[in-house]
């Protein structure tokens, strides 16, 4: 985890570089000011010390029914394929959402995803039980409520809260062709086929808010433990 503002120019060059080859439409303009929005960012580097992955992080309040919540916003992300499948930033993302907890234990702390691609949202039913939207149950009125309170406050000219959708009247990004195609057996997935479902404007750069409460009992496998490393958790890990 490096502080946004301890970024030398070639670590920026390098993450453009990233985003730059996963995403059209894109520019070094907008880019660098949604990374001067954030507070972290964590970075996935080569045995060489080059950034081949990163994720941007932006720490918030907010009200709930009454409830004040910790959230962490995810930002930018992106991974350069040859990367894919490995879990060092995922461990980072672990460890980085344990401390949080750590930091603030009065506070219920909710991870904030904005997903464009189906890739991204299948991050959520591989760390946790429960999260929202999803494919198997109406999201409930707190999650609900929390979705339209993060989309507006995040995206107030373009969220649609009838749909949850950042919905932008001109693309911010989107996924190269390459890889936006769907190979035949992912389309059949259930958590694929909802996301296309739930945000049909996906290949024009739309992005699902989604929602997902970060604490252990409520987390799966590698996120859990990771999770509870960075939390000092005195519990056993399955």
């Amino acid at each position: 985890m490096v502080p946004v503002r301890e970024l030398v120019a070639g670590d920026v060059a390098e993450m453009f570089a990233v985003h730059a080859g996963l995403y059209e439409q894109v520019s070094k303009r907008a880019f660098r000011a949604d990374l001067a929005e954030k507070q972290w960012v964590l970075l996935l580097r080569d045995d060489d010390g080059r950034i081949r992955g990163f994720t941007t992080i932006l720490t918030l309040d907010v009200d709930v029914h009454g409830e004040r919540l910790a959230v962490v916003f995810s930002g930018d992300t992106g991974i350069d394929p040859e990367f894919w499948g490995g879990q060092a930033l995922a461990r980072a993302w672990g460890q980085f959402m344990g401390e949080r907890l750590r930091a603030q234990p009065d506070r219920r702390l909710f991870w904030f995803l904005i997903s464009k691609g189906f890739r991204t949202y299948l991050y959520l039913p591989l760390f946790f039980h429960a999260f929202y939207p999803r494919v198997d149950t109406v999201t409930p009125p707190f999650e609900r409520a929390l979705i339209t309170t993060l989309g507006r406050l995040k995206y107030p000219r373009d969220f649609n809260p009838e749909t949850g959708v950042v919905e932008f009247a001109e693309s911010h990004g989107h996924l190269k062709a390459a890889i936006a195609d769907t190979p035949p057996h992912r389309r059949e997935h259930a958590h694929v086929r909802f996301f296309f479902e739930r945000n049909p404007g996906w290949r024009r750069g739309h992005e699902l808010v989604c929602v997902a409460e970060i604490a252990p009992d409520n987390m799966r496998g590698l996120g859990r433990r990771v999770v509870l490393e960075g939390s000092d958790a005195l519990v056993a890990v399955d």
